[in-house]
């Protein structure tokens, strides 16, 4: 798999200038229903692409899940998967305390920041490349140099991930989402462990999102041709 892996020494904690030349942003392609193509195999439309959390583990840079484990859920093979350790869901799992905290998130960013936000529902697909789509949970609201929120909440078995600034993968899920939405900047609020909270801003960086686009591009043929994609680079489950 293709290393997009960015150079991260300079992560920062708080929010950075914008920078100077900026490509003009895609158009938003509002997608109500699944295209045609990709509706007569998936019945599931987070199965017909590739959303934002599928993005760093598509290109083999998710810590998390490997290309073939991600390939083997677009190809509707899950049911052959060994589930992970601790993967059952129970009424207090991570998935649910994080619903939970998305809005508290969101509101003490708000207060940090003083920048208002307002939630999305729209599914978005880029427009050269239907396979590709993101569902932005909030926008900003009236700030020129930002238009996205991206609310997470850490838990232990991630802190350490955090502990030098944004991890590698989830910079690329967030280069995705701007790819796909034509936005320029992306603020990550992140609750590390019910106790700190870190603000993190990706900028539209095209020489990235072009390396992104032709590595994910790879890795849908894959699942486009039934294929498993090389195990080279794959990781080890958790």
């Amino acid at each position: 798999m293709m290393n997009l892996t960015p150079d991260t020494g300079n992560s920062q904690r708080a929010p950075t200038t914008p920078s100077r030349s900026r490509a003009p942003a895609l158009r938003l392609v509002q997608a109500t229903r699944t295209p045609a193509q990709l509706s007569e195999r998936w019945s599931n439309v987070c199965e017909a692409g590739i959303g934002r959390l599928d993005a760093a583990a598509a290109v083999g840079c998710d810590p998390f899940k490997s290309p073939v484990r991600l390939w083997m859920e677009k190809t509707e093979r899950a049911e052959l998967l060994q589930p992970r350790p601790g993967a059952a869901s129970m009424p207090d799992d991570a998935a649910y305390w994080s619903r939970l905290l998305d809005p508290i998130v969101a509101a003490h960013y708000t207060l940090r920041t003083g920048r208002q936000v307002r939630r999305t529902s729209t599914l978005l697909r880029h427009p050269q490349h239907p396979w590709m789509f993101a569902n932005p949970g909030r926008e900003v609201v009236g700030v020129p140099n930002v238009q996205l929120l991206e609310c997470r909440c850490v838990g232990m078995d991630a802190a350490a991930l955090w502990v030098e600034g944004l991890p590698a993968y989830v910079r690329i899920q967030m280069l995705h989402q701007l790819a796909v939405i034509g936005a320029q900047a992306v603020d990550v609020v992140a609750l590390i462990c019910g106790q700190e909270l870190q603000i993190h801003r990706v900028e539209r960086d095209e020489v990235e999102i072009s390396r992104l686009i032709a590595a994910e591009s790879e890795f849908w043929h894959c699942v486009e041709l039934d294929q498993a994609p090389p195990a080279q680079g794959e990781q080890a489950m958790p």
